[in-house]
């Protein structure tokens, strides 16, 4: 078994590897719609991006890798400016971004991540397959990997609708195949239906020995009704208090400030519906 094949073997050895095959692929989206930095005169695409690795992501099964769409760095955000600013000088930073932004102290730069609906999917999924709250880690992002399908994003807007093709394809070929053979994960979650059909596009060309993840997709909660808009029954509210609000408890504590505010816990509907499919008997 080749090194290229092979799962790593811990957090900088993956890093590493992942970080490696950006600077092997060379590749920029041609299309003019991409996110750009500047460096005095000079317009530049920012790089593909590695995934965020939790640190005890080795020591932890399930493994679980998510993937969401791609990053929303259009200019309606105010922090946006200021971040693209920063990765334009230091294409290092920017071609590890994610972790980045973690060790800066920073929300991870990804919807619907740093609003809380990736981690607590993910504390759910664990929380089924252990079905003991005490086996969960005591704070979930740490064991989780998350990253974006798409490794550009749009200027105008962050929609699945507006990526071009040749993204999806590239990024599939040139990232995320490599992602998966050097994370192994045993789980992955995918948010979007796009992004879950492409999922099922790599995974079933990449091998690894045997070892086929399993492929959960999610609803991307995106103009989802809040409790307001769609009122819990009892019957809910109970499994809502009792079994899925607790899991929140082992959530990364959002960053004062962020981009996005944590704020998947006015949306329970969206974890009622994840709970039928992960957590009722078969």
């Amino acid at each position: 078994m080749n090194g290229e094949s092979r799962p790593a073997r811990s957090w900088t050895e993956a890093r590493e590897r992942l970080i490696q095959n950006i600077k092997r692929q060379r590749y920029l989206p041609s299309e003019d719609s991409a996110v750009c930095a500047w460096s005095g005169s000079t317009k530049a695409v920012l790089p593909a991006y590695i995934p965020y690795i939790g640190p005890e992501y080795f020591q932890h099964r399930p493994r679980v890798l998510c993937y969401a769409i791609n990053q929303n760095l259009s200019k309606h955000t105010r922090w946006t400016e200021d971040w693209v600013g920063e990765w334009g000088q230091d294409v290092g930073a920017a071609t590890d971004r994610l972790n980045y932004a973690r060790s800066q102290g920073r929300a991870l730069p990804i919807r619907p991540y740093a609003e809380g609906f990736i981690p607590l999917t993910a504390a759910l999924l664990l929380w089924q397959r252990k079905r003991r709250r005490s086996d969960l880690p005591r704070v979930v992002d740490q064991v989780l990997a998350v990253t974006n399908f798409v490794k550009f994003s749009t200027s105008a807007d962050a929609s699945s609708s507006s990526i071009p093709q040749s993204w999806w394809r590239e990024c599939g070929n040139r990232y995320v195949e490599c992602e998966i053979r050097t994370l192994r994960p045993d789980v992955v979650l995918a948010f979007g239906k796009r992004t879950e059909v492409e999922l099922n596009r790599v995974l079933a060309r990449t091998q690894m020995d045997g070892h086929t993840p399993k492929l959960f997709g999610c609803r991307f909660p995106g103009r989802i009704p809040s409790v307001r808009a769609r009122p819990l029954s009892p019957e809910e509210r109970a499994v809502w208090e009792k079994d899925i609000l607790p899991l929140a408890e082992r959530l990364q504590k959002p960053v004062k400030g962020s981009y996005h505010k944590w704020r998947m816990l006015d949306f329970p509907g969206y974890f009622l519906d994840l709970y039928k499919v992960f957590c009722q008997p078969k």
